[in-house]
């Protein structure tokens, strides 16, 4: 398990008492990676490094594996070898892929830090601690290493999550699925997209079973959603958070029959605590495009200033959830909540029964109740009537993205306008924040006044789009009921 720490609280992490009764052992570590012109390694998930230690040099394969709401899973190869000249005869044959010899490997970037390590008794278990600290360099810029792994060596997975909720109950940790190698790549290629491959749900899976890989899958997003802000300082990641979080709270309401009450309302208090925390942040919309510029640079207009100071602002209240500990320990209570199986605690036989089932049979009533709170006389209305219909669409829309595979076409015609529906009213909801920011409007300069005007007069034309969307979706809901339900 990988966790951020910011600068801030290493000290706090120093100073736990669980650390108190254990040696720390610290070793500079300079490690390069390694791939082919092409990217064949990086295509398969693959990271190639070359690590020089105190005792010499160690060659590692790493593959794709599994990660899942911050829990790595994956296979790992790893030898001795003399200098730190790659020796790629000592890895099995068939987990490379089979065109490499066919191209030059090549140094890519580095990662370079100091390791200091614990060997930790917890209950049961075993359990190495690391502290990396460093930075990861390549030629197209650097990021700052500052993290803690905790490696099961021998135990109990539980005691795994144990530690790390003891951790983040007095440090600001935040769980993430980032490991080094992508952070280089991404560096090296300067690619910034929020990518995690959705789980293929097949129709004979149990409901159980798809709600696992789909709740792993959202917080894997969550996750990496809050740490490419922080790389990137790009305020979509900050919306993809906000709407992680919406998507998780309609997934326990789809699989809420197959656990006890108690799990469910765990659940949303650890999902509604974080919510409450960031939305208000990101409210002024803004500010929350200010968010992806630099907000120190000098101001080229007074709407940019007024920009710049909304964001800075939002940018303390961020910089100040970053340091509450209370943050990493909801998430990281979701996570162990997940890979613990505790939503099964205090389980009743007919919701054994209901997680059993086949997914397509959970899933029937959800895809008929989320085509039925599409409403008509709604998309007929005003501005703020048809955007009363977003969570309904962004329901309706999730359930295609994760299952058009199980239901094949008619679910796949479905998307597409769905897809459309949602960011035009994703639109209508910028105009219409804007149309009421009056004080921030009459500061402007005339001509900029004059173009968001201009702007915000496509919002009739917009809601007529949003109408006919919907009435193409809702005369075509019970045939698509029937084909889908």
């Amino acid at each position: 398990m990988k966790l951020t720490i910011s600068q801030q609280s290493i000290e706090d992490f120093l100073a736990l008492d669980l650390l108190s009764d254990y040696s720390a052992e610290t070793e500079l570590l300079e490690n390069t990676y390694f791939d082919t012109p092409s990217g064949q390694l990086t295509a398969i998930g693959a990271a190639l490094r070359v690590r020089k230690t105190p005792k010499g040099y160690l060659q590692t394969l790493k593959t794709r594996g599994q990660n899942s709401g911050g829990l790595h899973q994956r296979d790992e190869w790893e030898y001795p070898i003399a200098t730190n000249a790659l020796e790629m005869a000592l890895f099995p044959e068939q987990v490379l892929p089979a065109r490499l010899q066919a191209e030059p490997l090549q140094p890519l970037f580095s990662t370079n830090f100091k390791r200091t390590s614990w060997q930790i008794s917890y209950n049961r278990s075993k359990i190495e601690l690391v502290l990396d600290l460093g930075a990861v360099e390549c030629a197209a810029g650097s990021d700052t290493i500052s993290e803690l792994e905790l490696e099961l060596k021998q135990g109990q997975l539980s005691d795994l999550f144990a530690l790390a909720l003891e951790i983040s109950q007095k440090v600001a940790v935040m769980p993430s699925d980032i490991s080094k190698a992508e952070r280089g790549h991404r560096i090296s290629t300067g690619f910034t997209d929020n990518s995690v491959e959705l789980p293929d749900i097949v129709p004979q899976q149990s409901t159980e079973s798809a709600f696992c890989a789909l709740f792993g899958y959202e917080m894997e997003r969550l996750q990496r959603s809050w740490q490419l802000f922080w790389s990137s300082q790009q305020w979509r990641h900050l919306q993809e958070f906000v709407v992680t979080l919406g998507n998780i709270h309609t997934e326990i309401e789809w699989f809420q029959g197959m656990m006890p009450p108690a799990q469910v309302a765990y659940a949303h208090d650890q999902i509604h605590w974080v919510s409450a925390a960031v939305t208000p942040i990101l409210s002024w919309w803004p500010a929350c495009f200010a968010l992806s510029q630099d907000a120190d640079e000098e101001p080229q207009s007074v709407a940019i200033s007024l920009q710049q100071s909304k964001a800075k602002k939002a940018l303390k209240a961020l910089q100040t959830l970053q340091s509450n500990p209370e943050l990493g320990y909801r998430l990281l209570s979701l996570t162990a909540w997940l890979h613990g199986r505790l939503w099964r605690d205090g389980q009743l036989d007919e919701q054994v029964r209901f997680g059993d089932q086949p997914v397509t049979d959970g899933l029937d009533y959800s895809f008929d109740k989320a085509l039925k709170e599409l409403r008509s006389d709604c998309f007929s209305g005003s501005t703020s009537s048809a955007l009363s219909q977003s969570p309904a669409v962004h329901r309706l829309l999730m359930l295609c993205q994760y299952f058009d595979r199980l239901y094949g076409e008619d679910l796949g015609n479905l998307r597409v306008p769905l897809q459309a529906l949602e960011d035009n009213l994703s639109r209508l909801s910028a105009i219409d924040l804007v149309t009421r920011l009056t004080d921030w409007l009459n500061d402007l300069p005339f001509e900029q006044q004059a173009s968001i005007h201009s702007w915000t007069r496509s919002q009739t034309v917009l809601l007529r789009d949003i109408k006919q969307l919907a009435n193409k979706l809702i005369s075509g809901r019970d045939a698509l009921g029937e084909g889908v339900v």
